[in-house]
């Protein structure tokens, strides 16, 4: 049985997703009108808002999708005091580098700690297409079919704190590419051209992005508290200025994916 600790967007789909394919899911959150919801949408005939009434004999894995760090830590906790199963424990909150790799040293010897943060949202959770950045030890064979049943692409990190850097630095990329569109959008408009008729434009030239396809739904609160958490490990964030020395930025990138600079 694989155990969902934490029925929000992320959580709540990844556990319908598993269920639907036939996997037994546990669904576990403080919240009881949110197990209510979840155990109605899921079809799983277990869920709850009590560690100690969990199936234990039955679990073997188990999803950690809460919103923060010290929430990571109180699962922790709770799951050492309640259980001394071996336990396979994939957390996929995003955390920043620093707390991952603190949080990955509080296990026991029981536990197989798998830091892995996901990208794709609700919908990449729901459906089974989401990105995992994934770091811990070398998966058996039951952690790579839970992986893949989860997920379209798991991207394999060698240190912990690695895969958080990995999925922050993503989101700060997509959070500076919703800026850029917004500010190129509101330029149009207040030069005359209509803001949906450039929208048009960019969904099939050169300026189109995934942001651009989808500014009008992409829930930018949480772009916005992952910048967050890469501006608190990293203290700035670089500045995208056109009047700087872009082309020097353009063939560093190059250089460090490795492709000859032209």
């Amino acid at each position: 049985m694989h155990l969902v600790i934490g029925l929000g967007p992320i959580g709540g789909n990844i556990g319908t997703h598993l269920a639907g394919k036939g996997r037994e899911v546990y669904g576990y959150d403080l919240d009881t009108a949110r197990v209510a919801e979840w155990a109605q949408e899921s079809g799983s005939a277990f869920s709850g808002s009590d560690l100690a009434a969990v199936p234990w004999d039955a679990v073997t894995s188990v999803s950690i999708a809460v919103r923060l760090a010290h929430q990571v830590e109180a699962v922790f906790r709770s799951l050492n005091d309640t259980t001394g199963r071996p336990l396979s424990i994939f957390v996929n909150t995003t955390l920043t580098p620093t707390d991952a790799k603190r949080i990955a040293a509080l296990g026991n010897d029981n536990w197989r700690i798998f830091e892995s943060p996901v990208s794709g949202g609700p919908a990449g959770a729901r459906h089974g297409t989401m990105s995992i950045f994934l770091t811990g030890p070398a998966p058996t064979d039951d952690e790579e079919r839970l992986l893949a049943d989860q997920a379209g692409h798991v991207f394999r990190l060698s240190e912990y704190g690695q895969s958080a850097m990995v999925k922050l630095l993503n989101n700060a990329l997509a959070t500076y590419n919703l800026t850029a569109t917004a500010q190129i959008l509101n330029l149009a408009d207040a030069h005359g051209v209509p803001a949906d008729k450039l929208a048009e434009v960019l969904a099939v030239s050169t300026g189109q992005s995934w942001m651009s396809d989808n500014i009008k739904d992409v829930a930018y609160d949480l772009l916005l508290k992952d910048v967050g958490l890469l501006r608190t490990e990293l203290q700035h964030l670089p500045v995208t200025d056109l009047d700087g020395d872009v082309e020097g930025q353009i063939l560093a990138a190059r250089e460090a994916l490795g492709s000859e600079a032209k």
